[in-house]
């Protein structure tokens, strides 16, 4: 792929996301975060972290930090929250190339860069920002210049390393470390390259990274004693494995076995023959070979599979490494018959695109359909004039673009209507309803706190509204209560309906418009 060509590729994964990065923030972790940041800018309290106005001990600092220093450069808004985390994805974009480039031809860099960026998970990481962004950007970035340090042992490559794993567990805790480690590692050992383990200079790579460390350690420390450094360090991350952390569910250990497949789409195929590739390598024991992917991806899924809680977000972590495995796979899979299903998982991905476009959402669909019947039309022409092996690459990187663009401009501003919280927030904002104010009745949001401006204040019956009444108080609520106010005599000068659904729980009569009425709840805001 020529320079020019690969600057196009990725200008239009850029369109993508910035197409996204205005959304609503979503419900329920990105909004709670984006509120968080933004707290922490008002307070001017950067070593300790708070939610809603009380201690808060679960996350590391880094996309606070980050995100309230955009809020201060650019102001509070959806997309300079999201700002930071963007530029971790596109770093990873970067990194996945560089990775790549150290052990195989320019193309499959490319190709693996391309790849990740193109994915599903992709474009909804960098939508529905969470830590797993930035932890995503800093492990791959890690994993390339430990390798490099590998290879060519430069001063630049091991201090960059220390950087880079010091984001990553400022982001997200030890699986910063825990990730690169394995996958570092597992190049070592395959290629006998141990000998750097005993560099002296590790020593210097290890104290900058405690100094980078530190600042988050006195905040821990200072909030909540040695039971908040201790969390970091293990009950937060190994917890989950040891069953010391209280979160639990009852996933299986094959959870992400499904995740992967959805989250790579459209590659899923070729990361299957690359993965057997990678198995292939391993036991031929080629000194030329790269193992860092195939080790780190495989044990990071193991290690991730083994946590008694697990969340479809969590393997975002090791997906660079899998796309390089991908793209090994689509320089392997010379056969007709992978390329074909490869293309046929294409056609499958094209035309629900073309079912969603035309059912779920009606309004305003016309556009959107026509784009979808020219990507559908050009792939017709590529196939003609260039065959299978011609067009596996651009129709599904071209087609994920173009689904893209369809649910940044036109799925999930539809979507995120129905988000009631973030709705009432908002109409807080524009009537500059002060604290004090603005409450909820038995009904709360992060959106909502993010929107209105303030942590919202929470009232539990009729009893306790009546006591806060004052001209000009706005009560959110749902139907229920709503009712219990108007029986209690409270009834409001003006009333707002907010239809509400989850947006991260849709379900199919939801998508269906003739259904959707019966899953949609109703919220009101009660204004007196």
């Amino acid at each position: 792929m020529s320079r020019n060509a690969l600057v196009f590729h990725l200008l239009a994964i850029a369109m993508v996301v910035a197409l996204g990065a205005g959304l609503d923030v979503m419900e329920v972790d990105a909004a709670q975060y984006a509120g968080m940041s933004r707290d922490m800018l008002l307070r001017d309290e950067w070593l300790e972290l708070f939610y809603r106005d009380s201690d808060y001990l679960d996350k590391p600092p880094l996309l606070f930090w980050l995100s309230a220093l955009s809020f201060k450069l650019f102001g509070v808004h959806a997309w300079s929250y999201r700002l930071p985390s963007i530029l971790f994805a596109f770093l990873g974009l970067y990194s996945t190339y560089r990775f790549a480039r150290l052990y195989h031809e320019r193309d499959l860099a490319v190709n693996a860069a391309l790849i990740f960026g193109s994915s599903a998970a992709f474009f909804l990481m960098c939508n529905d920002v969470r830590c797993d962004t930035i932890l995503t950007g800093a492990v791959i970035t890690a994993v390339w210049l430990g390798c490099a340090w590998l290879e060519q042992g430069r001063w630049a490559q091991l201090l960059g390393l220390s950087v880079a794993v010091a984001a990553a567990m400022l982001a997200k805790g030890p699986i910063g470390l825990v990730l690169p480690a394995l996958a570092i590692g597992g190049q070592a050992v395959f290629t006998s390259k141990w000998e750097r383990c005993r560099d002296p200079r590790l020593v210097v790579a290890l104290f900058l990274l405690a100094v980078l460390l530190l600042p988050m350690c006195i905040g821990l420390y200072h909030q909540h004693g040695w039971h908040g450094v201790r969390f970091f360090f293990w009950e937060q991350s190994f917890g989950r494995i040891t069953g010391e952390n209280r979160w639990k569910d009852d996933s299986t250990v094959f959870f992400f076995t499904h995740e992967i497949i959805w989250q790579l789409l459209p590659w899923t195929v070729v990361l299957l023959v690359g993965i057997g590739s990678g198995f292939h390598g391993m036991l031929k024991r080629a000194r030329s070979w790269e193992y860092a992917s195939i080790v780190g991806g495989c044990l990071g899924f193991l290690a991730l599979s083994l946590s008694q809680f697990k969340l479809p977000h969590y393997l975002y972590v090791t997906l660079p490494l899998f796309a390089v495995m991908a793209a090994r796979g689509f320089e392997r899979a010379r056969s007709g018959r992978v390329m074909r299903i490869h293309l046929a998982l294409v056609g499958l991905l094209w035309s629900a695109l073309a079912y969603l476009v035309w059912t779920v959402f009606p309004e305003g669909r016309w556009p959107f359909m026509a784009l979808v019947l020219a990507v559908g039309m050009v792939a017709v022409v590529l196939l003609v004039r260039h065959g299978v092996r011609g067009s596996a690459f651009a129709l599904p990187f071209w087609t994920m673009i173009v689904a893209g663009l369809v649910m940044n401009g036109y799925f999930y501003p539809r979507v995120l209507h129905y988000q009631a919280n973030a709705k009432a927030g908002q109409w807080a904002a524009r009537q500059e309803l002060a604290p004090g104010l603005f409450y909820g009745l038995q009904v709360s949001g992060s959106a909502m706190d993010f929107y209105a401006g303030y942590p919202v204040p929470w009232l539990s019956d009729a009893r306790e509204a009546r006591a806060a009444m004052k001209p000009g108080m706005a009560i959110y609520t749902d139907a229920v209560h709503r009712q219990e106010l108007l029986d209690a005599g409270l009834v409001p000068r003006s009333e707002v309906r907010l239809p509400n659904h989850p947006a991260q729980r849709l379900s199919l009569p939801f998508l269906s418009p003739g259904r959707r009425a019966e899953v949609l709840e109703d919220r009101f805001i009660m204004r007196y």
